[in-house]
């Protein structure tokens, strides 16, 4: 079971100049996350899935802070870290052939799951 969340966050708008996401979902589906599933996988990358927001946000009317986020699951923080160091260059470098603006990025330890049981 993955112990160690990493979500990464595409802002709404560029955080210096404003600019709304431009962000290419198709590019990104098909080219940037397999390069990630490749890279980071023997790092102890487990899985991921990602999240389009819509704008505006069907519960408030506002923009949300984030429109795209991909949340990926490691075996271990020791894991992740090696990853970045080891398996990020080609990555990091392909960000700007999809999205304008570069993402956010958390990393959080679970501490607890549940299920439910219908």
């Amino acid at each position: 079971m993955p112990s160690v969340t990493v979500v990464v966050s595409y802002p709404s708008n560029h955080p210096e100049t404003g600019e709304p996401l431009k962000f290419d979902m198709s590019y990104y589906i098909t080219t940037h996350l397999p390069m990630i599933e490749k890279a980071w996988a023997p790092y102890g990358l487990q899985s991921w899935h990602v999240n389009e927001f819509q704008n505006p946000c069907p519960l408030s009317g506002q923009t949300p802070p984030y429109l795209v986020q991909t949340t990926c699951y490691f075996d271990t923080l020791e894991n992740f870290k090696l990853a970045l160091q080891n398996g990020s260059e080609e990555a990091k470098a392909d960000v700007e052939k999809f999205s304008n603006v570069f993402p956010a990025m958390w990393v959080g330890e679970q501490v607890k799951t549940g299920t439910l049981k219908m």
